[in-house]
């Protein structure tokens, strides 16, 4: 069995790396996740309980436990973000149902990133 490739997205958002790193991060705490900063060019993001998750998989619903990972490199004039969660978000906690549930949900919160930070 091969190993599937991490999914993610590539935004390219006009401004510095400090404030663009802050928009991320009020963006994702507002919407209940909580931010791990990792260095200046990356934030961990997580979602969910863990133990809610080990106990029920997939039927944990909307405390589904959920990780990404954002890298953000200055680029002239703007900022790359590469935000990233792994083909085992979902992890076999959830099994292929949790798998798609995550992959949903990443799906969407990348979504609204995007057009949170009005990417072009």
């Amino acid at each position: 069995m091969r190993a599937a490739l991490p999914a993610g997205r590539v935004l390219i958002i006009a401004g510095d790396l400090p404030a663009v790193r802050g928009l991320i991060a009020e963006f994702f705490t507002d919407r209940g996740w909580t931010v791990h900063e990792r260095g200046p060019g990356r934030l961990d993001v997580e979602t969910g309980s863990l133990r809610r998750t080990v106990l029920l998989g997939a039927f944990a619903g909307s405390r589904f436990h959920l990780t990404a990972s954002l890298t953000l490199r200055e680029v002239p004039g703007a900022v790359e973000v590469h935000h990233r969660w792994g083909p085992g978000a979902g992890r076999a906690l959830g099994g292929a149902m949790g798998r798609a549930r995550a992959a949903h949900r990443h799906r969407e919160a990348s979504a609204a990133l995007e057009r949170h930070l009005g990417a072009g």
